[in-house]
């Protein structure tokens, strides 16, 4: 299979497409595997296209652009996972033919392949929740784009302008689809320091298109009066949040053992006896600066769950292609591969449908939504990081984010806080109060108009009258 690809022929990316849809469409007929944070972006969207505004009538820490894709998402199809899937599917197709494009024409190998866009497929399609859209695959597109305008500056010290500032603001519309990519700006900027006689204005000309779709999208909240909430509901989260832990260390080394495993054989095969050009060798070298600010990046963001490792999925194919390439007996790389192939199908779908060990070693029940009958249809609020109860309903008031309102609920006595909490109760009075740290009471206390609507019912559940 593998010698298959080592063809140059652009029409293997129609196969590339077609084992992508092979790993995606069984999970993708089956709609059991909804995970909290899927969820929480077709809420986040459900809330926007229903007329909320974004981080004032809704309290998220969604990076903008990444709210206004689901929001459109929403309107077209409403809360539909499988919605989700298939444009995920589309644009992992598309990051594959970038991807390869961009190494064959940088010449990156000393083959002209479609190696690489397989590799990058298979890891695309490594676990369930990499199947469906996420901030992080959104945002990987655009890193993508920035990482192909790198290797041409590499490789001609270009002396274009535009490319210098395109790079900029690919890096920068990364981040504003998931906020953690700003880490790879900097990545940018060591990778020009160390690799390229780069002039002093070129640095300012990447800071400047860094820095555009920030201040655009801050301009933007502060025409609207929302610049406030916009620093707290987007920009603060990034250096004050709390980690967000659905897989622990141990079953995320478990979950990606193999490409790990093949990714310490690939550093050591290219060390010991790859015979690269200059421009290769530079290449390589930038790739393993993503690898060290990747791993920077999963800290930076505070969710540890297996989509949030897509990142490392660029750098990683480059490595495992390189040594798939540079094994000259062919029968072994195909072995190797095999291997690679085997682990997606026993980690993607053997732990969806079970028929793998790793179901029993991954305990990733809580990343998953537990089925809740109650609620069907109405308005509720929930205080608390499980949002299984959404599932059936639909959200009231603003405080949708845990995280970021919990603060306010727990410290009414503040007068900021309890001008808030009043008015985002303020004619949206949810049907159901789901109060599961009891953080209602005093509430109440400072809002007796409030507390009058509701009666407390077992378990910190108050309905309204």
């Amino acid at each position: 299979m593998l010698n298959y690809f080592r063809i140059n022929d652009p029409y293997r990316l129609i196969i590339i497409f077609l084992v992508l849809l092979a790993f995606r469409l069984p999970i993708m007929l089956n709609d059991h595997a909804l995970t909290l944070p899927e969820l929480n972006y077709m809420l986040v969207g459900e809330m926007l296209n229903d007329g909320a505004t974004l981080y004032e009538g809704v309290w998220d820490n969604i990076a903008p652009l990444s709210a206004s894709v689901y929001m459109v998402i929403d309107f077209l199809f409403g809360r539909s996972q499988l919605a989700y899937q298939i444009i995920a599917l589309v644009l992992v197709a598309f990051q594959c033919l970038v991807f390869n494009r961009l190494l064959l024409l940088n010449k990156a190998y000393n083959e002209n392949t479609y190696i690489p866009g397989l590799i990058y497929g298979l890891l695309m399609s490594f676990f369930f929740d990499f199947i469906t859209l996420t901030p992080v695959l959104m945002g990987t597109t655009f890193l993508l784009l920035a990482l192909n305008n790198i290797f041409n500056h590499i490789e001609f010290r270009a002396k274009q302008d535009e490319m210098i500032l395109n790079i900029g603001l690919y890096l920068g519309i990364a981040y504003l689809f998931y906020l953690p990519n700003i880490i790879f700006g900097f990545a940018a900027l060591l990778v020009f320091g160390i690799f390229t006689g780069t002039v002093a204005r070129r640095y300012i000309l990447i800071l400047f298109g860094f820095s555009i779709p920030m201040m655009l999208a801050a301009c933007y909240f502060l025409l609207k009066g929302r610049l406030t909430v916009f620093i707290y509901n987007f920009l603060d989260p990034l250096l004050n949040y709390e980690v967000e832990q659905y897989m622990s260390f141990r079953e995320i080394l478990i979950l990606f053992s193999v490409p790990i495993f093949l990714l310490i054989l690939a550093f050591v095969r290219i060390n010991q006896r790859a015979r690269f050009t200059n421009y290769q060798v530079r290449l390589t070298q930038v790739m393993f600066v993503w690898i060290i600010f990747s791993i920077g990046f999963v800290f930076l963001s505070g969710v540890f769950a297996p989509n949030t490792f897509m990142v490392f999925v660029p750098s990683a194919a480059f490595f495992l292609s390189h040594y798939l390439l540079l094994i000259k007996k062919r029968w072994m790389a195909e072995i190797a591969f095999q291997v690679l192939f085997a682990s997606v199908i026993l980690f993607n779908l053997g732990t969806f449908f079970d028929f793998f060990y790793s179901a029993k070693l991954l305990h990733y029940d809580d990343y998953l939504v537990r089925k809740v009958d109650k609620y069907v249809d109405k308005r509720i609020l929930v205080l608390d990081y499980d949002m299984a109860p959404y599932l059936n309903a639909y959200p009231a008031t603003p405080f949708l984010n845990w995280q970021l309102s919990e603060e306010l609920f727990r410290n009414p006595e503040y007068y900021d806080n309890l001008t808030i909490l009043q008015k985002g109760f303020s004619g949206d009075f949810p049907e159901v109060i789901i109060d599961k740290h009891g953080v209602m009471s005093p509430v109440f206390e400072k809002l007796p108009a409030l507390k009058s609507r509701y009666d407390k019912r077992a378990g910190n559940i108050y309905i309204l009258k």
